[in-house]
């Protein structure tokens, strides 16, 4: 079984330190490691040039989470590979084997797979459970950017690349609308877990200057996009409600106030 993990980075090297070392030791597998880094500012390059990788590029700025998936599934070299494997530089993986056990059910049963995500607020309710090789999974419509395991056929033979017309921080799920449209299956494998680390809150407490990039990098595409601006609108004038406003803190319905990112909950690394 050949893996090719992709990540994107951008800034937040503690969280990358911690997640990569996470992989490092619960893989249970040897894989190779693809590294975009999208104009990091605060040490993740050098720290990048330290560690072991397949594959590694930096770039001066952000070219968002689509392209930049593009970029390293183009520019990488996967062809060979039985599985690719999204991996967020904020996902700690947590229990050994998670890598090997996943990556393998999904090739197997041409599946897109992931672990459990501890630590989110807007978890893709579950629509039914089917057992795969004595373990469960959890089918959902779509599954979140964190750690999605997917059969690399999809890429090589069929050809599958993300869609670079939606938003910057978005996008990379809608790879799941894709395969259940022809049939396939997605869903989370109950017996693994994962931890997506803090919320969204905390991250923006933690680093306000990399989030300070970001927002005005929304600011700077929703000019450009009616549909944006309507829906952040809405979202600007819910979250003046003050009941609103701390449920939404508690449950993470939408993303922080001027962070750009119309009711979803960020997932990707970029």
């Amino acid at each position: 079984m050949r893996i090719a993990v992709l990540t994107l980075c951008r800034d937040r090297v503690e969280y990358t330190r911690t997640c990569f070392e996470s992989l490092r030791i619960n893989a249970g597998v040897e894989y190779s490691h693809f590294v975009l880094d999208q104009g990091s500012e605060d040490g993740t390059w050098d720290y990048l040039l330290s560690i072991p990788l397949e594959h590694r590029v930096r770039l001066e700025e952000n070219i968002g989470l689509c392209p930049g998936l593009n970029r390293l599934i183009n520019d990488g070299g996967i062809e060979g590979y039985d599985a690719v494997v999204r991996f967020d530089n904020d996902c700690e993986v947590l229990e050994p084997n998670t890598l090997r056990v996943v990556a393998e059910l999904a090739v197997k049963h041409n599946l897109i797979l992931a672990p459990r995500v501890l630590g989110i607020g807007n978890t893709p309710p579950t629509i039914s459970e089917f057992s795969v090789d004595d373990y469960t999974v959890l089918e959902t419509t779509v599954l979140g950017g964190v750690f999605m395991a997917i059969p690399a056929v999809f890429f090589t033979r069929d050809g599958y690349r993300y869609d670079e017309t939606n938003p910057p921080w978005a996008g990379d799920e809608l790879i799941c609308t894709w395969h259940r449209a022809r049939g396939g299956r997605c869903g989370y494998v109950k017996e693994f877990a994962v931890n997506h680390i803090d919320t969204t809150w905390g991250q923006e407490a933690r680093y306000a200057g990399y989030f300070a990039r970001r927002a005005e990098e929304a600011r700077m595409y929703e000019a450009s996009d009616k549909t944006i601006r309507r829906k952040n609108a809405v979202k600007s004038v819910l979250l003046k409600i003050p009941f609103v406003d701390r449920l939404n803190r508690r449950y993470g319905w939408f993303s922080p106030p001027g962070a750009g990112w119309p009711f979803i909950e960020e997932g990707g690394g970029s």
